[in-house]
């Protein structure tokens, strides 16, 4: 079958989260893996023994699936011919998103021999830690041992499994993880920066000809990049006052000499690499400068301005929209259908929260004392299913109390910037995002409110 003339193809799976059974997977395609950043795509129905059957686009995707709070990275193939389990992780999660949950394809995946490699790489680490502290400690250790001569061991097995894993290697995207598996090891056994710069030029992601478009789209090589040459300004060689005197100038060249080094000698790309690099780690305004300023290969600027649009999502200022939710009637409306009024205060919550149960009541104490007809007092539920949202409903406090149900849905949380429940959100008379950390309603609420509302 195909959609919008894009081939489609099957992949089926089962998804246990302790014993629970969510009713939906939402689905985001990575665009840009070592920037974390993709686009929502249509959910995955699950039934009710947790199996599920999902349509993606054929080709080379990686995905993160998302059933709050649990999340899970995977990498799917042309015509994948394994099956998905997906379960919780190992801790216990601790915010409304984000968690990372265990997946695991039943039959031939590449995660399988990649799990084995960095299973070894963290015993190996582990080993070379114990030694030292062994040593450190006073503790004897027998004449004939050294740390080269366990080096040498380890790097020898890790260098036998590797070969072994690059027989299998099908594709650019199984070399560029492989390689960048290599390159952490490199690093972690304390190789030199020229033996670092050699392993990089000979890997996959390191051919000339390789362009930054492919890297930053491949869920291996640009992070494979970084891990090299990343935290370039760090360096002692970098001479901050010629930086700003280049970039006021808008003068390429003393730009690359500023930045010290090896990027006196690098072409423009990757000198954009490198400074999408500090926009990742450290974003000041120097960086933006630097973006507004020069002329950069058109992938890397693409890849900078997502990064750049994905931060102020649920910050202050961003516009969420409209935003759908479900009446306590069942019927479906909407933020803009139901608050007429310019400014908008939400409190999110979800059921089984005392601390929700106890800010609620001071919420509606907040609304009574302001005693505003410019603000929509909206009560917002995160609640995972309908017997949930049925509990929050019955414990309304009046039935003037405008609440509302969103379910547990990633999109919404992200558009509002929810990482905790209970929460306050305001917006603005244009529908933004009206200040950061906002206090719980016995926390200030009422106080922070009457300085932002106009008077």
């Amino acid at each position: 079958m195909s959609t919008a003339g894009l081939a489609q193809f099957t992949i089926e799976g089962t998804i246990d989260l302790d014993g629970s059974t969510p009713s939906l997977i939402h689905v985001k395609r990575i665009d840009y893996p070592a920037l974390q950043l993709g686009s929502w795509q249509e959910e995955i129905l699950v039934d009710q023994k947790g199996r599920f059957i999902w349509d993606t686009e054929a080709g080379d995707g990686l995905f993160e699936l998302v059933a709050p709070p649990w999340s899970w990275m995977v990498w799917v193939r042309p015509e994948e011919p394994a099956v998905l389990r997906l379960g919780s992780g190992a801790f216990s999660a601790r915010s409304l998103l984000g968690s990372l949950g265990k997946s695991v394809w039943i039959g031939d995946h590449p995660s399988q021999w990649m799990d084995s490699l960095i299973r070894y790489q963290r015993r190996a680490n582990r080993l070379r830690a114990e030694f030292l502290l062994s040593r450190g400690s006073g503790v004897n250790v027998q004449a004939g041992d050294s740390l080269a001569q366990l080096n040498a061991v380890l790097d020898s097995t890790f260098e036998s499994m590797w070969s072994q894993a690059a027989g299998k290697c099908a594709s650019e995207w199984e070399r560029d993880l492989l390689w960048q598996i290599k390159l952490n090891e490199a690093l972690n056994s304390g190789q030199s920066d020229v033996l670092l710069d050699s392993l990089w030029r000979s890997s996959s992601m390191g051919n000339p000809n390789r362009t930054w478009a492919s890297r930053l789209a491949s869920p291996g090589a640009y992070s494979g990049w970084r891990l090299i040459y990343g935290g370039w300004w760090l360096e002692s060689q970098v001479d901050w006052n010629r930086l700003k005197e280049a970039v006021f100038s808008a003068d390429i060249d003393s730009l690359a000499l500023a930045m010290g080094g090896r990027w006196k000698d690098v072409d423009r790309a990757e000198m954009a690499a490198a400074w999408l690099d500090k926009a990742i780690d450290q974003p000041d305004d120097l960086v933006r400068l630097v973006w507004k300023t020069f002329s950069f290969p058109d992938s890397l600027v693409a890849a900078y301005k997502a990064m750049r649009d994905f931060r102020k999502i649920g910050r202050s200022g961003h516009d969420i929209g409209d935003l759908p939710w479900t009446l306590p009637n069942g019927d479906l409306s909407s933020l803009r259908e139901q608050c007429q009024q310019p400014w908008t205060i939400i409190l999110a919550l979800k059921n089984g929260s005392g601390l929700a149960r106890r800010e609620r009541g001071v919420f509606y104490q907040v609304s009574e004392n302001l005693d505003r007809r410019d603000v929509c007092w909206v009560v917002l539920s995160l609640d995972e299913n309908q017997e949930n949202w049925r509990e929050t409903v019955s414990s309304r406090l009046t039935s003037d109390e405008t609440m509302v149900w969103v379910g547990n849905n990633p999109r919404v949380m992200e558009s509002l910037g929810l990482v905790v429940v209970p929460q306050v959100i305001v917006l603005d008379e244009n529908g933004k995002i009206a200040g950061s950390k906002v206090p719980l309603p016995s926390e200030g609420l009422e106080r922070r409110l009457r300085a932002l509302l106009p008077r």
